[in-house]
């Protein structure tokens, strides 16, 4: 490997990245999400300046028809009853209206029946029949429409008799029409803005559930594969402590001390090994997130490390990608020193990176830059400058390698840096 200077572990990252979340329990199917319900404040207000809307309609409608109705012999009284009576059928009106999604078809029919004998009942009366047109059943709409052409028919020939100059009876017919036609486009369009909004709520939540599941089973596949790479290991440790613990009661009375301690440091350091590798198997096993055991019934072959991160620098570079690694010669200094799993992680970690910076920005050069020291971290970048790739779906590598780090203690960080370049970032911890 090439040797320039690596980024400084002390330089920030990405700034506006998260460091990966905690895994949730793996579910077999999407969790339904509950359909979020107003507060009571909220329902209150909607209702509020709607009943004021109707009223003020109907306010505006009393003051326009009264004072060209024809009162012409009426007495004092008449024209008194006449404008209470309009007043309180507007009142009955308003509070009806209120339970107009409760049964709607019933106080639409009823309001506009009532809208030919109160004029301040007329904005209660529209507010209905959008409510109704919502709905978009065409039987209900027909029925309220006859009613409501019949009470403006009788309102216009008894109840409020207009002055001379009035609109003949067809021309009265058409311009009902009209209106009642528009009021009805206005409730299908807000049904059908409601109906839109309630099925892309529906969508988003479906394929938010959906995207869940997925992690989730990239999350077990990683954790299977990494307790796949630690059979080998720990079969391996294992082999030999038995093998020199069996040696050593065979032989034991016929070797000298130095033999029986050196036989003896051997068992001990295999079985320290064994046990940190257990360690690390465990970790991930006992995961709160996890379910269950994985079974592995295969016996995969001994996974690399960073000792053959070369091999796959020279790989990547086969394949046509322009790869420079850094490693700052203090960090050089004690790879030899490198534990054999933080050595699997951190390669894992370059290969997925090269991966995803091929898919992504194909032809576009990398760089990868390790530092740290035993006792404290290895923290790994790998960088390549962004490219707005609209067509490519997003995979499940970053996922797996963020869940692969949290399992063993460390931060992971993936995303644009903000000058162009997307970087992937881990921090590993690095025990002695």
């Amino acid at each position: 490997m090439t040797a320039p200077a690596a980024t400084s572990p002390s330089s920030p990252p990405f700034p506006g990245t998260a460091s990966a979340p905690a895994a949730p329990p793996l579910r077999t199917r999407p969790r339904a999400t509950p359909v979020p319900r107003a507060s009571r404040g909220r329902r209150v207000w909607a209702q509020s300046w709607r009943v004021a809307l109707a009223a003020l309609i109907g306010i505006l409608s009393f003051a326009v028809v009264w004072p060209e109705i024809d009162t012409t012999g009426w007495s004092d009284a008449r024209l008194g009853i006449g404008m209470m009576g309009d007043l309180a059928g507007g009142l009955a009106a308003l509070v009806l209206v209120v339970f107009r999604r409760r049964a709607p078809l019933v106080v639409a029919l009823v309001l506009a029946a009532l809208a030919g004998v109160s004029t301040v009942a007329t904005g209660a009366a529209v507010l209905a029949l959008v409510s109704l047109a919502t709905r978009r059943r065409p039987r209900e709409i027909a029925a309220v429409g006859v009613v409501f052409l019949a009470a403006a028919w009788f309102s216009e020939a008894a109840v409020f008799p207009a002055s001379a100059g009035s609109l003949p009876a067809w021309q009265l017919i058409i311009v009902v029409v009209l209106v009642y036609a528009l009021l009805i486009a206005v409730g299908v369009a807000i049904g059908s803005r409601r109906d839109l909004i309630a099925a892309l709520l529906e969508r988003a939540r479906l394929a938010e559930g959906e995207q869940a599941l997925r992690e989730e089973r990239v999350r077990d596949h990683e954790r299977s594969r990494i307790a796949r790479e630690m059979h080998d290991v720990l079969g391996h440790r294992l082999s030999l402590v038995a093998l020199h613990a069996g040696a050593l009661e065979y032989r034991g009375r016929e070797l000298s001390v130095d033999e029986v301690v050196s036989t003896a440091g051997v068992v001990r350091d295999n079985a320290q090994s064994a046990l940190s590798e257990l360690r690390d198997v465990l970790g991930v096993l006992r995961d709160p997130s996890a379910t269950g055991a994985s079974e592995v019934t295969e016996i995969a072959p001994p996974q690399p490390t960073l000792a053959d991160l070369e091999g796959l620098l020279v790989e990547a570079r086969a394949a046509g990608t322009v790869v420079t690694c850094g490693v700052d010669d203090a960090t050089r200094a004690q790879l030899s020193d490198l534990p054999t799993s933080l050595g699997r992680h951190a390669y894992r970690i370059v290969q997925e990176s090269l991966t995803n910076a091929r898919r992504h920005a194909p032809g576009q050069p990398v760089t990868v830059a390790l530092d740290g020291a035993a006792g404290e971290s290895l923290r790994i970048v790998v960088r390549n400058p962004s490219l707005e790739r609209r067509g490519s779906a997003p995979g499940h590598g970053l996922t797996g390698l963020a869940e692969r780090v949290r399992l063993v203690g460390g931060t992971f960080r993936a995303g644009p840096d903000g000058h162009g370049s997307h970087v992937v970032e881990a921090v590993l911890p690095w025990t002695r």
